[in-house]
């Protein structure tokens, strides 16, 4: 079988083995984005090299990423991907070894740290949420509470709803992991009741999203949110209300406020409960 004709097999929608390197599930928009990555390394090894997929040799690999360049954490993920190709190919005897080594992963501890905020900044910007406006108030603050609460951009633009459960002081769900697959957690108080106030207003449109079904923050047309803008947007938001605050003893903020900063400082509503 062709390395093309694998790759398809691999991320075929059904297939039990569709997993990533990690051996966790893919889903959601990870099936794409590592089809897409794998395909752009099978254009350059099979077309442009034309030595083809399963005579690859470390070496072409670390080529090929040279050439892509961008920052180590995209790197890490072409490595990823690729290496998750290459697992299921062993697996079912295509290949005999993965030329993607671990070892020409860039480290992201290479990368400058991340700042965090403070409590105080945190509890602020909580403030800030709080006083969203609009027609679109219960979706933006649901977004900018899950963001307080410790969760990435893509995590929160990956939110299913059938995997929300409410119960009685806390909301269960499945958050989607880097790599692939979900991972159950139990969401405070807080982010239950901001949920609790969107749902009934969430403007689902088929075939993007249905009433019981489909992503839980959606567009005015019943889109998916975008990974990339929305949270900056909604954040930038919160930050110039909170900024906005009455309060003399409120804590400055930071010039530059990202999303990734916000979730990984301390979260206002105590740490997610991982079940």
């Amino acid at each position: 079988m062709d390395a093309r004709t694998v790759m398809k097999t691999w991320l075929s929608e059904g297939n039990p083995d569709r997993r990533g390197k990690e051996g966790r599930l893919l889903q959601g928009t990870s099936p794409e984005r590592y089809g897409e990555i794998v395909e752009d390394w099978l254009t350059f090894i099979e077309d442009t090299v034309k030595i083809g997929a399963f005579k690859a040799q470390p070496s072409h690999v670390k080529t090929w990423l040279d050439s892509r360049g961008g920052a180590v954490r995209y790197r890490a993920l072409r490595q990823s991907a690729v290496s998750a190709f290459y697992t299921y190919a062993r697996h079912f005897g295509y290949v005999q070894h993965d030329p993607a080594l671990v070892e020409l992963r860039g480290r992201p501890q290479d990368e400058p740290e991340i700042p965090k905020l403070s409590e105080p900044q945190m509890h602020l910007l909580r403030w800030g949420a709080d006083q969203i406006e609009g027609a679109f108030a219960e979706r933006d603050r649901l977004f900018a509470y899950l963001q307080l609460g410790g969760l990435r951009s893509r995590s929160i633009t990956e939110f299913e709803l059938p995997g929300v459960i409410f119960e009685q002081h806390r909301m269960v769900g499945e958050v989607w992991q880097k790599g692939g697959g979900t991972r159950r957690y139990a969401f405070p108080n807080e982010l239950r009741a901001a949920a609790r106030a969107y749902v009934p207003v969430r403007t689902w449109r088929p075939p993007g999203s249905y009433e019981e079904r489909g992503p839980l923050l959606v567009t005015y047309r019943g889109h998916r949110l975008d990974p990339n803008t929305t949270p900056r947007t909604i954040l930038k938001d919160v930050v110039a209300r909170a900024r906005a605050c009455p309060d003399p003893d409120a804590p400055e903020l930071p010039a530059r406020i990202t999303p990734d900063m916000v979730a990984l400082s301390p979260s206002p509503f105590g740490p997610l409960e991982r079940l």
